[in-house]
């Protein structure tokens, strides 16, 4: 039979096959039935109900129904409502995912313009409560580690509250600043606000953490992890008093280089690095401050050299660790270096989600559409260690959509049943079949 194929195909080989819109019970997400499970799993329906299923007339949606196909665009990949008419077109992937219907760009526009700020609050008590359900309230955990960073989010229009401030992409260009933590451990989205875009990084942080702390158990040990747009002598106080072990970068202002030009004892370690400290008082305690250095070679140009009363042969770049940890210089570089995880984390939601895109004017539409991205974050990093089995390493949510997700399929009807046929050469069937059975 294979070699009859073969050789059809090759008599055919220089004919051009005619394009016809004709086909019919066809998608290209066969694999959503998998997010469908794992939903039903969480009993995601039931929590998120919190945000309301009354609606006004027949042909409006509740907000639980719209959440609900929000949600599903989001884990498809589509970010936009404008592209998720494919969506409300698609009739098979409705009813693989369980939909009756799906919403069109107008009303899911209507809906994020009428809602109210307390839909979003709504939003991230969702997250909370299966969250702490998912890691089972963090007793398992000995440490928690706060990796808190912002992300500037440039919009197009007169979005409500939108302000000018730094935009390192789109310079002058008015944008929102939202601040978000993860929990180190797990990659889990602890909780985060939406700002105005003229908002520093710091702004509302302690209220932030603050609301974090109520959230995670007292056993586990507390720290954070912050860049230099957190540094703040009051900041570390705050901290410090609290008693959260922290890690924040600091930047390398003058009487910084001039404290660190002051340093003698220079610690080798391998990479052609040192390691380096000094002490500053913080009322009655001091604050240690971790330097390492690094070799640069000749002829490349260093990015973080010291500018001021520099008379050293040898270049380096530096990098200053304020922290009231007891570890070692080198192990405190080392730990703060895992906050480079955050950075993809962000980019998973960037990327992964459409973190970076604003599509309502409306300032309470922006802030339940940021807490449904991520929450639709949360869910995909569940989804990776329910279905999948990735604990340790997990790979970025556009590659499990392209894996086993955007499968093309038909859904075909014999008597009363249902039967969706999957493509026949999909080269990952395997890895479908290990999440299928493990939702089961």
């Amino acid at each position: 039979m294979q070699k009859n194929i073969l050789q059809k195909q090759k008599k055919h080989q220089g004919i051009v096959p005619k394009e016809e819109f004709t086909g019919k019970n066809l998608t290209r997400f066969g694999g959503v039935g998998l997010f469908r499970r794992f939903f039903e799993r969480m009993d995601l329906k039931t929590v998120l109900a919190v945000v309301g299923i009354s609606k006004r007339r027949k042909d409006d949606y509740s907000s639980l129904e719209m959440c609900i196909c929000l949600l599903y665009g989001l884990m498809l990949g589509i970010f936009r409502p404008s592209h998720m008419k494919e969506l409300a077109a698609d009739k098979v992937c409705q009813k693989i995912a369980g939909l009756c219907r799906f919403p069109s760009q107008g009303t899911i526009s209507k809906y994020l313009n009428k809602v109210t700020v307390h839909k979003a609050e709504h939003i991230s008590g969702v997250n909370t409560h299966l969250l702490g359900g998912m890691r089972k309230g963090f007793k398992d955990l000995d440490t928690c580690t706060i990796d808190i960073d912002s992300h500037v989010v440039s919009v197009f229009g007169k979005q409500h509250r939108a302000k000018k401030g730094y935009n390192p992409k789109k310079h002058g260009r008015k944008s929102y600043h939202p601040l978000m933590c993860f929990l180190g451990e797990t990659r889990d989205y602890l909780g985060g606000m939406l700002r105005p875009g003229n908002c520093n990084s710091s702004y509302k942080a302690k209220d932030l953490i603050t609301g974090i702390l109520k959230k995670l158990p007292g056993e586990p040990a507390k720290k954070l992890r912050a860049d230099s747009g957190f540094f703040s002598w009051d900041f570390l106080k705050w901290l410090w008093g609290r008693g959260i072990e922290f890690y924040v970068v600091v930047p390398q202002q003058p009487w910084v280089q001039r404290l660190i030009l002051h340093i003698g004892n220079w610690q080798e370690i391998p990479g052609r690095r040192a390691v380096g400290q000094f002490f500053l008082p913080l009322g009655k305690k001091e604050v240690r401050f971790v330097v390492i250095r690094k070799w640069v070679k000749r002829g490349e140009s260093p990015r973080k050299q010291l500018s001021i009363l520099n008379v050293q042969e040898e270049l380096y770049d530096y990098q200053v660790i304020a922290t009231n940890s007891e570890l070692p210089g080198e192990d405190v570089w080392h730990f703060y270096n895992k906050r480079a995880c955050c950075e993809n984390f962000i980019k998973e939601g960037v990327y992964g989600f459409g973190l970076d895109k604003s599509i309502c004017r409306s300032w309470a539409g922006a802030r339940l559409y940021f807490e449904l991205i991520m929450l639709a974050y949360n869910l995909m990093n569940w989804f990776k260690e329910t279905a999948l089995g990735n604990q340790e390493e997990k790979e970025m949510a556009g590659t499990i959509r392209w894996k086993i997700i955007w499968i093309p399929a038909k859904l075909v009807k014999r008597g009363r049943s249902f039967k969706l046929k999957l493509a026949d050469w999909w080269t990952y069937q395997r890895q479908f079949q290990r999440a299928q059975i493990a939702l089961t």
